[in-house]
């Protein structure tokens, strides 16, 4: 059984391995895709990127972005 949170996460991951390589996904649509309140999808994605799994880049061309290729 996994927490909400580890859910999200992997809800969250999946989404942007989904996406063409190196493109970067808002945090609004990225919490729209998967199904995910976007206040709790920060808090997420922050554990993400402390864990070295996504880059976040602020501004225009920015979001988030899976640090290594998914496969």
């Amino acid at each position: 059984m996994f927490s909400t949170t580890t859910k999200y996460a992997l809800k969250a991951l999946v989404n942007l391995a989904r996406a063409p390589a190196g493109t970067s996904i808002f945090g609004h649509d990225l919490a729209q895709r998967a199904g995910i309140p976007s206040h709790y999808l920060s808090k997420v994605m922050t554990a993400l990127r402390n864990a070295g799994l996504v880059d976040a880049t602020r501004g225009l061309g920015g979001g988030y972005r899976l640090s290594k290729p998914a496969d």
